[in-house]
């Protein structure tokens, strides 16, 4: 996301609120409403899915179910290692992807590493320690996923292909916009997903998995009627061999999320990873990841939470997914109402370990947002950064079980590798010991 030049602090506020708005309200990249589109058809995912049902009955008290992704970038023999101390109870292995005709690419390192030796190493000692695992399948892009669900033909041999990327934790770049994505051909005969389907079945068995997550971002809405159909399929072929297979999708935080959520729901999945996190990123103004509440904007977990309920997502088969992570923007100052003259960059506590166990090391506390940060100075320039610290996440996971949610997760595992206090967190809320009055306060 290129960098903007703002020519007077004043406007810096309004800009953030305008900039974030937009960012949250088609899942964190430009794209139309949600709400003007329709989100899933009659058949054979029953009955059409809207933005405006009656909210779902909340439960007494949230579950403790705790999801973890583990990227493949993370997967190693040090790696395997410490994930014995994150007592997740779902592990999900991030991730294959799909050739042009819909099987499973067997090139990218993601592939070699899960179902190579560490993968397997991490399969076995999951399964040890009595967690789920799952395979997680991805595709990035609207012309990708047009192509995909079988709405756009296949890309010629000349054209670049979509690069693959990580969860929807760093993604910045905006889609193509449906009038570039729909003046591509469309394509003849089946949707490759028909064959993705007993690819993925296929892959499951093979490396003994309990099901998959489908990580579908940056979907057109002219595609979320064969996205369902995809995961009803999917679910149906994975069950009729283990009648205990799970299929889960990880939504965006904002309106296209909430959208596809409402899909996926419809379409029998088990879990839905809210991606709570974002809110705040590269090309916005400095701020909380995943802030519960805010100022300079609408969007927030307690938000997002609300949106999905309305749209129909019921509240014991979300996960609120929280940040590993934090984000470092370049200002002309040492907080978030100065200048901004640089985009934010990935901030990961694993690589900043020396910096946090510094003991002249302190932070500051946002006590809305709820979220640590801090200012170094660089030349001329400051580096402010915000993240989440075990502190700051147990309210977090607290919203999560005053809510009703079935239980919370993270992106990414290893972020807070050799730190303390994460994983005694993890364990504290399987334990069911983070309760609901740990949950922040509506202000």
């Amino acid at each position: 996301m290129s960098t903007r030049v703002r020519l007077f602090v004043p406007a810096l506020v309004v800009i953030g609120v305008v900039v974030t708005s937009i960012a949250l309200t088609g899942g964190l990249a430009f794209r139309p409403a949600a709400s003007a589109v329709a989100i899933a058809s009659p058949t054979p995912l029953g009955p059409e899915a809207t933005l405006d049902p009656a909210p779902t009955p909340r439960p007494p008290l949230g579950g403790t179910e705790l999801y973890g992704f583990l990227p493949y970038w993370q997967m190693s023999n040090a790696v395997a290692d410490y994930l014995h101390a994150a007592p997740v109870t779902t592990l999900a292995l991030f991730s294959v992807s799909a050739r042009s005709n819909g099987s499973i690419n067997e090139k990218p390192l993601g592939y070699r590493r899960i179902t190579g030796d560490i993968g397997r190493r991490i399969i076995r000692e999951a399964h040890g320690r009595d967690a789920r695992v799952e395979l997680v399948f991805s595709s990035f892009g609207a012309t990708r996923n047009g192509r995909l669900f079988g709405r756009l033909a296949p890309a010629t041999p000349t054209a670049a292909p979509a690069a693959p990327g990580p969860s929807g934790a760093f993604a910045s770049a905006a889609p193509p916009p449906p009038s570039a994505a729909t003046s591509i051909p469309p394509r003849a005969g089946p949707a490759p997903w028909t064959r993705t389907v007993p690819a993925l079945v296929r892959l499951v068995a093979d490396l003994g998995v309990d099901g998959v997550n489908v990580d579908i971002e940056q979907l057109d809405p002219l595609d979320r009627e064969q996205y369902g159909q995809f995961l009803s399929a999917l679910r149906a072929a994975l069950r009729k061999d283990n009648r205990d297979a799970q299929v889960s999708v990880a939504t965006e935080a904002g309106e296209r999320g909430i959208a596809n959520a409402a899909t996926a729901a419809a379409a029998g999945v088990d879990r839905l990873f809210l991606m709570g996190y974002d809110y705040h990123w590269s090309g916005s103004q400095p701020g909380a990841v995943a802030p519960v509440d805010r100022l300079d904007g609408i969007p927030t977990l307690r938000w997002s939470i609300g949106r999905y309920v309305e749209a129909g997502v019921p509240r014991d088969r979300i996960i609120l997914g929280l940040p590993l992570y934090g984000t470092t923007w370049r200002t002309l100052g040492p907080d978030r109402a100065t200048l901004v003259v640089g985009g934010g960059i990935p901030w990961i506590p694993h690589d900043n370990v020396d910096t946090l166990r510094d003991p002249a090391f302190t932070s500051t506390r946002d006590p809305l947002e709820l979220s640590e940060w801090f200012a170094k100075p660089d030349g001329g320039e400051w580096l402010l950064t915000y993240y989440d610290s075990p502190a700051t996440l147990r309210p977090k996971l607290g919203l999560a079980r005053d809510e009703g949610l079935a239980g919370g997760g993270f992106w990414a595992l290893g972020y807070d590798r050799g730190l303390p206090g994460y994983a005694d967190l993890m364990a504290t809320f399987v334990a069911g010991d983070v309760g609901r009055e740990e949950s922040p306060p509506a202000p």
